[in-house]
Parts: C-alpha cells; sequence; structure tokens
C-alpha cells in the first residue's frame, strides 16, 4: 500500500505585498508635483492667528476702504479690468498699479485657479508694495472668467 502523500503546507508570504505597497509610494511620491510655496501671512488687525491668545476670539472684520483695484484670478491668468494678462506679468502690473498710488486691492478667484496661482498673485502683490489685499471667491465657490 501507498503511503498517504503529505500535503505542502504554504505559508502567507507578506514581502511581494510591501514591495508593491512600496512600488505606489514611490510612483505617488515622484508624480506628485512639487512646488515651492511661499508662507502668506494671514492676519487680521496686525494679529496673527498664532499669536492671538488661546480662548480669545478674532475680532470682527472692519469694514475697510473700498478697493481700488480689482483683479480675477484664474489658472495662469490674471484679469485686470478688460485686459487680461498671464500670471507672470503680474508683477509689472501691480508695480505700477503702486506707483499710481492704489492702495487696497480685491483678488476674486475663479474654479479654475490653483493654490499655486492664488500664492504667486499674492506675493507679486505683497512685492510690489500693495498695502491692503482681499481675497475672495467669487460666487458658487469662485468668479467665471469669461
Amino acid at each position: 500500500m501507498r503511503a498517504p502523500r503529505q500535503r505542502a503546507v504554504r505559508r502567507f508570504v507578506l514581502t511581494p505585498l510591501v514591495d508593491v505597497i512600496f512600488l505606489l509610494v514611490i510612483f505617488f511620491a515622484l508624480s506628485s508635483r512639487i512646488a515651492p510655496f511661499g508662507l502668506i501671512p494671514v492676519t487680521g488687525h496686525g494679529v496673527a492667528a498664532g499669536d492671538r491668545p488661546s480662548g480669545v476670539a478674532a475680532p470682527a472684520p472692519a469694514a475697510g476702504p473700498e478697493p481700488e483695484a480689482t483683479l480675477v484670478l484664474s489658472r495662469g491668468s490674471v484679469r485686470i479690468d478688460a485686459r487680461r494678462l498671464p500670471l507672470g506679468d503680474l508683477a509689472a502690473e501691480a508695480a505700477r498699479l503702486e506707483a499710481e498710488g492704489i492702495e487696497t486691492v480685491l483678488v476674486v478667484t475663479a474654479r479654475s485657479a490653483s493654490a499655486e496661482d492664488v500664492a504667486a498673485a499674492l506675493d507679486a502683490l505683497r512685492g510690489a508694495g500693495i498695502a491692503a489685499v482681499r481675497l475672495i471667491a467669487g460666487p458658487g465657490g469662485g468668479a467665471d472668467p469669461s
């Protein structure tokens, strides 16, 4: 008579699973867009949110001066009045606005504007010396700058 065959015991090996997860992490890390964002200080009434003691509520925003210029920011471009400019030209245009004595600018973001576009616009306006910048989203999450 024949001896009964022994079943081979298969063990569950985690190494291939870990390898796949590691490759996915590397793939997503390398395929994501890495862009430097400047730190954008957000303050209200001269006190930064991080400088306020805990438990102290932020003061209600005061009605400041009316904006003297309005910018509509969309992906890669900005519209000032009837002119549409590439976002890279905003620094020169902001310097021109500051030279004309414009101190308050309203920035309306379109749905297509990315965080990078907003950061670049705020950096350009701050670099030109614009004293006050108001940032709002247009109706429905953004203006439609057609």
